[in-house]
């Protein structure tokens, strides 16, 4: 099409091994997304993920305004409870550990969340450290896909 100027602007290639820019970007692949995924927990409780959504608008007809969601990452079952305030987000992690752990028989071991002052507070922190939970801070803006 350059060469019988229906188009311009384009870069000439003047031999067959020269590969523009963007034709590179163009065949560019991905390799598959893994069938099975690596580091997954062997049982559940082993790992639980935690987060806190919110404040949502409008509220629940209840007047509740955020969402505290809970991920076993063995059998991938959730959780989710509405909650008033971020603050009651401790609370209900404590009833939460104590009627999973009666319902399955095993203690948890490991709760990953981000960095948020509603997991990050002293309290919350040291219950952890006494019931034995080890805790797992993701990166800062992990969550976040910039677009700039």
């Amino acid at each position: 099409m350059n060469q019988k100027d229906l188009v311009h602007g384009i870069p000439a290639i003047k031999h067959t091994t020269q590969i523009c820019d963007v034709c590179l970007v163009g065949k560019q692949s991905r390799a598959p997304f893994p069938k099975k995924a690596k580091g997954r927990s062997i049982s559940p409780l082993d790992l639980i993920y935690g987060d806190l959504c919110g404040p949502i608008s409008p509220p629940t007809p209840s007047g509740k305004r955020y969402i505290f969601l809970l991920v076993d990452d063995y059998s991938r079952y959730m959780w989710a409870y509405f909650l008033n305030t971020k603050d009651q987000a401790f609370d209900t992690f404590k009833e939460f550990k104590k009627i999973i752990e009666n319902e399955l028989r095993t203690t948890l071991k490991m709760f990953r969340t981000d960095r948020g002052g509603e997991f990050n507070s002293n309290e919350f922190t040291q219950y952890c450290k006494e019931n034995g939970i080890a805790r797992q801070l993701t990166a800062n803006l992990t969550h976040r896909n910039k677009m700039e």
